[in-house]
């Protein structure tokens, strides 16, 4: 059984993979489930890890052995003395597979998760979020995920904004009433951002204003680090 180090880069590309392959413990699986829920840069590295080994089952032209390799397979595998039982023949399989993804993986750029940084926001009576919002330093992205959406009164909007000391709020527009909202940055916000605090607010259909004209206060977060 691993006993994958998710906040490591290395550890946490082979735990996708093994992912993808369904190798995974239980206890494993829950773990990289649990980052899955909420990490945007590792469910695009699943995902690349699901197009790499996809080849598997859409490019490789399937090869029907011989009868008698068979009949041969067979009869040393009811040999309990023989070389070719079932563990040492799945480990090969195993092997061989992930042997294929990796050298895929190494003739593409790789995506590399920068950061474990994320910010709940609007918990509910039973301490969830109804958004989550986490950093994509590698796209240079904030991406704001709707989970549970908290409603609100008629023609009442939340707006998030990042509070940086010694500046202006700045506004990240609305929350999403369902599914993801991606905002991209600059580079040189890539440092500033961890430093922000978030705050969400309730404004009109318009927004507010400007950053010194809001609305009453929803909520105020701090950035996350993900550990496991």
């Amino acid at each position: 059984m691993h006993d994958y180090d998710l906040s490591d880069i290395k550890q946490r590309n082979q735990a996708a993979a093994e992912y993808v392959l369904g190798c995974l413990e239980a206890s494993e699986k829950a773990k990289v489930e649990a980052l899955l829920s909420f990490s945007h840069d590792f469910q695009c590295e699943v995902e690349q890890w699901r197009n790499y080994l996809d080849v598997l089952n859409t490019s490789l032209a399937p090869v029907t052995p011989p009868a008698n390799v068979w009949k041969k397979i067979n009869s040393r595998t009811n040999t309990t003395s023989s070389i070719w039982s079932w563990k040492p023949l799945a480990g090969f399989c195993f092997a061989l597979i992930l042997s294929v993804g990796m050298f895929m993986q190494w003739s593409q750029q790789p995506v590399v998760i920068r950061s474990n940084v994320w910010v709940p926001l609007i918990i509910n009576a039973n301490q969830e979020p109804g958004w989550v919002m986490n950093t994509s330093m590698q796209n240079r992205q904030l991406v704001i995920e709707s989970k549970r959406p908290v409603s609100m009164p008629a023609n009442t909007f939340y707006e998030i904004w990042l509070m940086e000391k010694g500046h202006e709020p700045m506004s990240l527009g609305f929350l999403p009433a369902s599914g993801k909202k991606i905002i991209p940055f600059e580079k040189s916000w890539a440092a500033r951002l961890l430093d922000c605090e978030i705050v969400v607010t309730m404004e009109g259909p318009k927004g507010a204003r400007d950053g010194y004209n809001m609305g009453p206060v929803s909520d105020k977060a701090n950035w996350k680090k993900v550990t496991f």
